[in-house]
C-alpha cells in the first residue's frame, strides 16, 4: 500500500493508503487544494517512508513549486539533493515537441525507478497530447511501469466550476481511483470536501470528508469515533453558583454532569451560566465560557453588573471564547471547542448557547455535534452548562436532540401581572438526584440571581 502520511486519510479513509501498482485522479476546481495533495503524497512518501518520487509539472516551474512548497513547510530542493525526488518541467513543451518529451520522460522514470509519481495537470497533457494518444500513454506506457514495479501515480485533473466532468473527460476511464475535491456550500461558509466516487479493490465508508488548507498542507476535520465508555460514578458535587439552586438540586450538580438551561430572551440563562462558571473558577476549578452571541466585554459588563468577581476570576482561573457560529461549518465548531478543551482542560464548561448554533445548522447536524460534545465532556469529568433560547412549561421541553442527551434540565420562564415581571424557575429533570419539584420565584439584581420560596 502507498500511504500519504496525512494520518486521518490513512486511518479513517483509505485505510493504509492508496493501492500499489494503481493510477489515482485527482479531480478538483481551481483552489480546492489538488496539487498541495499531490505534492504531500510525494514529501511524506520521501521523509517518512523513504520512497523516491517524481513531479512532471505543465503548470508551474521548478522554482516557483519550490516556493510555493516551502511556505507550507516541505522543502523539495533538500530531497533533490539526496537523490529522492525529481522534478520534471513540462510547462513549455507544445504539440510539436511532446512525443519526443514523452519518450524522455518515460526513459527517466525507468532510469530513476521512482514509487511515486504525480503528472500536474493531466489535463493540460490531455490538450497537447489528444485523447487517444493520452489514453495509450496513460493505460501503455505509464501503467505498465507502475504495474511492473508496484508504484503509484496522482493524475491532477481540473475540473471546471459547476460542472460535473473531469478534465479533459477521457481520464477517468483508464484509472484505478478517483478523488474528487470540491467547494461546498454551507450555510454562510463554504467549505472543501473529499468525495472518492471509485476506488478499485478498497471500500470507501463515508460519502463525504471535510479538509481545510492551513500551513500544515491538508488537515482533515473529521469527528472522531468517541465511544461511551464506562466510568466510575462519582458522588461529588458542584456548586451552580447560586446557593439556593443547588439546595433544589439536592446539594448541586454531579461532577461531569450536562445541564440545560432553557427559557425565553429576559429569563436570565446568561446569568445563571455566568454564576456558575465565575464561582467555579473562584473555588479553584479551570472555567470555560464560550458565547456565540455576546462579546467578552458585554459579558464582563454583565457579570460584574450583577456582583460577580469576573476580573480576579480571569486572571486564575477563567477563560472566556467568543466567535460568531455562521462563520465555521458544525465540524469546524466541534473541531475548535475540542481544541479548547484539550488546551485549558477545564473541570466547567459554559456553551451559550444552541439557539446561535441551531440558526446555521440542522438540527440532525446539531444532535450529532451535541453527542460528541456530550461523549467528550464526560470522558474529562467536565460539568457543561448549555442554554437554549425557547419558551417552556416545565412539562414540555423543545428540541428533543438535546434534552435526551442533558443529566440536568432547568426551565426559567417569565409573565407579566399588575405591570411588572415575574420569573419562575424550576427543575424539569435531574438524573439520579432528588431535586426539589416545586416552581420557585426568581429575581435578577445588583446581587445577580436571587430564588424564593
Amino acid at each position: 500500500m502507498s500511504r500519504t502520511g496525512i494520518d486521518y486519510f490513512d486511518e479513517y479513509i483509505l485505510k493504509d493508503g492508496f493501492p500499489d501498482g494503481s493510477l489515482i485522479l485527482i479531480a478538483g476546481e481551481p483552489g480546492a487544494g489538488k496539487t498541495i495533495f499531490s505534492a504531500t503524497f510525494l514529501y511524506n512518501g520521501a521523509t517518512k517512508f523513504g520512497e523516491k518520487g517524481i513531479y512532471i509539472s505543465l503548470a508551474e516551474t521548478k522554482s516557483e513549486f519550490y516556493e510555493s512548497m516551502r511556505q507550507l513547510g516541505m522543502d523539495f530542493e533538500e530531497l533533490e539533493n539526496k537523490g529522492l525526488f525529481k522534478f520534471m518541467d513540462f510547462v513549455t513543451v507544445g504539440k510539436e515537441t511532446i512525443d519526443k518529451e514523452i519518450s524522455l520522460l518515460i526513459e527517466e522514470i525507468a532510469k530513476f525507478q521512482p514509487k511515486r509519481i504525480v503528472i500536474d495537470s493531466i489535463s493540460v497533457f490531455a490538450q497537447i497530447l489528444g485523447a487517444e494518444k493520452t489514453r495509450v500513454f496513460l493505460h501503455t506506457m505509464l501503467g505498465r511501469f507502475i504495474k511492473a514495479h508496484n508504484s503509484t501515480a496522482l493524475l491532477v485533473a481540473e475540473k471546471p466550476v459547476g460542472t460535473e466532468k473531469i478534465g479533459y473527460g477521457i481520464e477517468e476511464f483508464v484509472v484505478d481511483g478517483v478523488v474528487i475535491l470540491r467547494y461546498e456550500s454551507f450555510g454562510e461558509v463554504t467549505r472543501r470536501v473529499m468525495e472518492i466516487p471509485k476506488m478499485r479493490r478498497r471500500s470507501v465508508e463515508k460519502s463525504q470528508y471535510e479538509y481545510v488548507i492551513t500551513q500544515k498542507g491538508i488537515e482533515f476535520l473529521a469527528i472522531p469515533e468517541l465511544k461511551r465508555e464506562e466510568m466510575e460514578y462519582t458522588l461529588e458535587k458542584i456548586t451552580t453558583g447560586v446557593d439556593k439552586l443547588d439546595k433544589m438540586l439536592g446539594g448541586g450538580i454531579y461532577k461531569g454532569s450536562s445541564v440545560l438551561l432553557v427559557g425565553m430572551t429576559g429569563t436570565g440563562k446568561t446569568t445563571f451560566a455566568l454564576h456558575f462558571a465565575v464561582a467555579n473558577a473562584m473555588q479553584g476549578r479551570k472555567a470555560v465560557y464560550i458565547s456565540f452571541e455576546e462579546p467578552m466585554d458585554q459579558l464582563m459588563r454583565a457579570a460584574k453588573n450583577y456582583g460577580m468577581p469576573i476580573e480576579e476570576a480571569m486572571k486564575e482561573n477563567l477563560r472566556i471564547f467568543t466567535w460568531v457560529p455562521e462563520s465555521k461549518t458544525p465540524v469546524c465548531t466541534f473541531l475548535k471547542i475540542r481544541e479548547i478543551i484539550e488546551e485549558f482542560k477545564p473541570e466547567v464548561l459554559v456553551i451559550d448557547s444552541l439557539t446561535a448554533l441551531r440558526q446555521h445548522m440542522d438540527e440532525k447536524e446539531l444532535a450529532k455535534m451535541l453527542r460528541y460534545i456530550g461523549l467528550l465532556t464526560k470522558a474529562n469529568r467536565i460539568t457543561t452548562y448549555f442554554t437554549l433560547n425557547e419558551e417552556t412549561n416545565f412539562e414540555v421541553v423543545p428540541f428533543t436532540g438535546a434534552s435526551t442527551m442533558v443529566d440536568v434540565i432547568i426551565g426559567l420562564r417569565y409573565q407579566v401581572r399588575n405591570e411588572s415581571m415575574e420569573r419562575k424557575i424550576a427543575i424539569v429533570k435531574s438524573r439520579g438526584s432528588n431535586h426539589s419539584r416545586k416552581i420557585h420565584k426568581y429575581e435578577i439584581s445588583d446581587k445577580g440571581v436571587e430564588i424564593y420560596e
